[in-house]
């Protein structure tokens, strides 16, 4: 699996955030359900942490190659 090519920002202090992990997750309602990718059985969320101050956020990934 493979996260969005475009780099994701910090809400905290808006530096260039690290891929740091991905996981799969399971649909928690229908909106989820109809996204996600039916031979993972889910969809892919992205974790970033921030090298500056720390901070740790998440996305939704494409399931596209970097």
């Amino acid at each position: 699996m493979a996260a969005e090519s475009r780099p994701m920002m910090c809400p905290e202090c808006g530096v260039e955030m690290n891929h740091h992990a991905e996981k799969l997750v399971h649909p928690s309602g229908a909106q989820e359900a109809s996204a996600m990718d039916p031979i993972l059985g889910g969809m892919i969320e992205e974790i970033h942490t921030c090298p500056q101050c720390g901070a740790g956020a998440s996305r939704r990934g494409t399931g596209e190659p970097r």
